[in-house]
């Protein structure tokens, strides 16, 4: 089966690009997201499924136009790919003119570019691009590698990153430092070799197509409060008070939102099954 999925990922047009991602497109009109596409490090993708893999999250502060840019204007976020030729840039705050100006500000610094607004998002893709030795270089020449999009928040720059060793992972961290970043190793957790190989299989439609803002949202929290942990750490009444709704709103978000993303996992849940 992982000799197939290699063949298979020689195939496929995607082994020319380098860098990892799922570039998510919001649709506002529809209040749903869909995917563009996503790539993979064949690299990456061979440790992956032949070795124990260990994720880390990790945000880091340190000279980065980006960073710099969000703490300027702290109610945006900017999520950015890079496949070594040119920047994806999506930016997203909770007021248009706000977004507006971020835009303008990172087409002068990108030196031009193709920009398509669509209310409070915007995406940008620039004419080249002009990464230097930073914080992406400083993960991966100990080993390690990272998943885009990288997000850029309140002045803070998130890395998803991945490291067949643990070790890795910490001489990450402390590379970062060494460079001069302000470093936060937010967690760091073992990655199922089964969870990383079927990922590979996930269709270029979205995990979350179909879902609505409210709906993500309502997931999203219920996961970073721990709802989902066994034993759960949090209640519905929690999570719907923190969100402003009636208990019963934030259930039928939280009821529907899993329906959703079980049913866009339909094919890989039965794979697993098939398999086991």
């Amino acid at each position: 089966m992982k000799e197939q999925l290699i063949s298979n990922f020689l195939k496929s047009d995607l082994t020319a690009r380098a860098m990892t991602g799922l570039l998510l497109f919001q649709e506002p009109e529809k209040g749903q997201y869909a995917a563009l596409g996503r790539s993979y490090s064949y690299i990456g993708l061979c440790k992956c499924m032949f070795m124990p893999a260990y994720e880390a999250r990790i945000r880091l502060v340190h000279d980065c136009f980006y960073s710099r840019l969000t703490q300027k204007y702290p109610e945006a976020a900017i999520a950015m790919w890079c496949n070594l030729n040119t920047h994806v840039f999506e930016v997203a705050s909770s007021d248009a003119d706000l977004t507006t100006k971020v835009e303008g500000e990172l087409l002068r610094e990108e030196v031009g570019g193709t920009a398509i607004q669509e209310g409070k998002v915007v995406r940008i893709v620039a004419q080249r691009c002009d990464c230097g030795p930073g914080a992406a270089a400083a993960i991966t020449e100990v080993g390690g590698w990272f998943e885009e999009p990288v997000i850029y928040k309140d002045g803070w720059e998130h890395y998803r990153v991945i490291a067949h060793e643990k070790s890795i992972i910490t001489e990450a961290v402390e590379n970062l430092k060494a460079k001069g970043a302000k470093v936060e190793l937010v967690s760091i957790k073992p990655l199922r070799l089964k969870g990383v190989a079927e990922d590979l299989v996930v269709a270029s439609s979205s995990v979350l197509a179909g879902l609505t803002d409210r709906q993500v949202k309502a997931l999203a929290e219920a996961c970073n409060q721990g709802y989902f942990e066994e034993p759960s750490k949090i209640d519905l009444d929690y999570l719907s008070k923190r969100a402003g709704l009636s208990r019963s709103t934030y259930a039928e978000h939280l009821r529907k939102a899993e329906g959703k993303l079980l049913t866009n996992l339909s094919a890989i849940i039965q794979l697993a099954a098939d398999q086991a």
